[in-house]
């Protein structure tokens, strides 16, 4: 050990080998895809979460997040696609060129599709199918249902009014629940209104002072009281209320809560993909929406611990808000089937979100740590720090030839009569400082480097294996022959009638197949139209499990439904 510090007195750090990946099990075990490292396939399995922080168009999608939704076909296992996904889809890009691909793996596949995103399905479901007054986790259930969809702001001034919020919206909502034995968010915002409603509120109140419940009493006194007393803090509660529920409002938005077309549930059950479809422009005002769907597909999850792993993939988490269910997934998510891999556009985010504090409950948190695309400063000190520094050692040349200068005399003094036992001491001396090299210490990645780093490629950190940072390399999933017929038009990069794919002969474009869906395939969700679209030359099909079959925990050999 004394030799090694020696030996690299200002750090050790360096890049992961191609053979240390390989050793550990990064090439061989089928799990979400990262990216490539010398022409091979790097996966990572596991339960642990993970994160990715990639600047606004680095190719989160193109290069990363493709491989995983549309599936990808593996030298040794054909195709391979995580079994059960939660996906945070702004745009619909990702169930736009994935949603066709997932029979061939034998997946549903339903789309929250409000706005009727790219004609994919509009699936309707009710997130709160879970609360059931009778069960001992009704109480519990609410509290954190309800702090989903109000979330701590962070404000000392809001705060108050947050929990105050909070705490009336629990009531309300366990009223309804045991009053009619089920409770939709639909049917909360209803009960704020009546709260407004100076004629149904004397009837509301009514039934919630008579209610059995202490905590739904006391609500309703305290409502009284300070709509008749304190007017002022009457109204700012109610604002917070109708800021984080205001978004039931909307008639599509509440015919999409009020329906049964499939419960979250469907993942504890069945091999699917969910995707949670929002245009751009309204995600920020229908924020609490989604992270009330996400919440309460992980509390499902929690409630079924045994059931296969689901993988929560949050694309573009910032614009959630603060979600105090996806912090949790990242702490102990792990040890009830949860595995969380968000996607960020710098550290920045997480900070405002969250507070600067959280940063390394994500970061400490995650099995994998993903960079690429850094645009920020911060993000790149960080990235930069966590490389470490290297030691190096090169030939400080002018003080090497002062040495070979000094030998050259000292020989000449020797000739010269000079005493030859200070010449040999003096020669020895010489000799090693002509050809010592000094050590110095240097970043593995200076942060200009990580803000400069080319487009192709990427840093990743991965826990828990012995193994040194990753310099991976990206690739298009377009260019990439393994993903011909997997995937789709993308609607935001026409045409839409046909997609460019790689073959053995190069690239070719071939056009989308539209037609009726065979009886074999009807009842999948994704067909309720009863059409489906393929690549030309690469028509879905239940696909065989190969001869040897590998086990593993997140991914799947398709085989027949």
């Amino acid at each position: 050990m004394k030799d090694f510090y020696e030996d690299y007195r200002f750090g050790s750090a360096d890049w992961a080998t191609w053979h240390e990946a390989y050793e550990c099990g990064l090439f061989d075990n089928p799990g979400p895809v990262l990216g490539y490292m010398d022409g091979k396939l790097l996966m990572l399995d596991g339960d642990a979460p993970m994160i990715t922080i990639g600047g606004a168009g680095s190719g989160k999608l193109r290069d990363l997040l493709a491989y995983s939704l549309c599936g990808i076909q593996h030298e040794n296992y054909g195709w391979l696609a995580p079994p059960r996904l939660l996906v945070n889809d702004p745009r619909g890009e990702l169930a736009a060129i994935s949603v066709h691909n997932q029979v061939r793996f034998g997946k549903a596949a339903y789309c929250i599709n409000p706005f009727g995103l790219h004609g994919l399905p509009q699936h309707r479901l009710n997130p709160w199918d879970l609360i059931d007054p009778a069960s001992p986790t009704f109480h519990a259930d609410l509290t954190l249902l309800v702090n989903d969809l109000i979330p701590l702001s962070g404000s000392s001034n809001a705060e108050y009014f947050e929990i105050r919020g909070r705490q009336w919206c629990e009531a309300l909502a366990q009223d309804y629940a045991v009053t009619f034995g089920t409770v939709t968010l639909l049917a909360l915002y209803d009960m704020v209104n009546a709260v407004e409603d100076p004629d149904a509120w004397p009837v509301l109140y009514d039934r919630m002072a008579a209610s059995p419940s202490m905590d739904v009493r006391r609500t309703a006194t305290e409502i009284q009281n300070k709509r008749k007393k304190v007017p002022k803090e009457y109204s700012a509660i109610m604002g917070e209320l109708f800021k984080y529920l205001g978004f039931l409002n909307d008639p599509t938005i509440r015919d999409t809560l009020s329906g049964s077309d499939f419960s979250l549930e469907v993942l504890c059950q069945r091999d699917c993909n969910v995707y949670l479809m929002i245009p751009a422009e309204y995600i920020h005002q229908l924020a609490p929406m989604l992270r009330a769907i996400i919440g309460a597909a992980m509390l499902y999850k929690q409630r079924n611990p045994s059931a296969p792993r689901v993988l929560f993939l949050v694309d573009e988490a910032a614009t959630l808000g603060r979600f105090e269910s996806l912090l949790r997934g990242y702490t102990y998510g792990r040890g009830m089937g949860i595995r969380v891999w968000s996607i960020w556009q710098d550290i920045g985010q997480i900070s405002r979100n969250y507070g600067r504090d959280a940063l390394s409950g994500f970061i400490g948190s995650s099995q994998m740590r993903q960079f690429f695309g850094v645009r920020d400063l911060d993000t790149a000190r960080m990235v930069s720090a966590m490389l470490g520094s290297q030691t190096l050692e090169y030939d400080q040349e002018l003080d090497q030839m002062r040495a070979q200068v000094a030998q050259a005399q000292i020989i000449s003094e020797l000739f010269s009569g000079g005493d030859p036992f200070a010449a040999g001491m003096n020669y020895s001396y010489q000799a090693q400082a002509a050809i010592h090299r000094v050590k110095q210490a240097r970043l593995l990645m200076t942060p200009d480097e990580v803000l400069n780093m080319p487009e192709d490629k990427q840093v990743i950190f991965i826990s828990g294996k012995n193994l040194m940072p990753i310099h991976a390399d990206k690739v298009r999933y377009f260019t990439n022959p393994d993903m011909a017929g997997a995937f789709m038009p993308n609607p935001y990069h026409p045409p839409v009638d046909s997609v460019q794919v790689m073959t053995e002969a190069g690239a070719k474009r071939r056009p989308v197949i539209t037609e009726r869906v065979p009886a074999e395939f009807a009842h999948y969700p994704q067909y309720e139209s009863g059409n489906w679209s393929f690549i030309k030359g690469y028509r879905p099909a239940n696909n065989k499990p190969p001869h040897k079959r590998r086990k593993w925990k997140d991914f799947i050999v398709p085989g027949p439904w």
